[in-house]
């Protein structure tokens, strides 16, 4: 009975060898494959720093752009209402002739010609946004009005105020495309 248990021993012997060497190299395979996850999750992390970094250069790409392309509109709008302004303010004592045409015309016909032309020249202002520059009994405003002479008042209520204008005065919003040119009582 020894003998019997001797033998099963032998024979489990090779066996538990067999079972510790395939332990021994599980284990590595494990201390291997545990080397590799490590490798693996600090390029992971390394990769999600790198996604993050690009992500961020793409917002600030996309933000740069968004303000490049709000001031380049806003310089073209910018630039349109300059040469609007600079074709009007060459436009305007164009009207100051054809008025003073207008008055010195002896032919009714030829003055009612001109008067058309004027009334056109106003329309034209008018659809680009000009509009005169109240002055007439308005306080004088320097921002406004060229005062080029001034009249003596005995009338408190009417010192610094227009009693005369010579040259209309005409902006665009608060654009003076010319200022009106004014008699101011004193």
């Amino acid at each position: 009975m020894n003998d019997e248990k001797t033998r099963e021993r032998t024979r489990e012997l090779p066996m538990v060898e067999l079972q510790q060497e395939e332990y021994k190299a599980l284990q590595n395979q494990v201390a291997v494959v545990s080397q590799q996850l490590s490798i693996a999750q600090a390029i992971a992390v390394k990769e999600k720093a790198r996604s993050e970094e690009l992500s961020n250069l793409v917002n600030r790409m996309q933000a740069d752009f968004d303000n490049y392309r709000k001031r380049v509109n806003d310089g073209n709008k910018r630039l349109k209402e300059d040469g609007i302004c600079a074709v009007l303010e060459k436009l305007i004592p164009e009207l100051d002739v054809l008025k003073q045409a207008i008055q010195t015309i002896p032919d009714e016909k030829v003055a009612e010609g001109v008067k058309m032309i004027y009334r056109q020249i106003l329309e034209i202002l008018s659809a680009f946004g000009a509009e005169e520059i109240p002055a007439l009994g308005q306080q004088f405003d320097p921002n406004l009005h060229n005062a080029v002479m001034r009249t003596k008042t005995n009338d408190p209520t009417k010192i610094n105020m227009v009693v005369e204008v010579y040259n209309k005065g005409y902006r665009i919003g608060d654009r003076i495309l010319r200022h009106s040119v004014v008699r101011v009582a004193n």
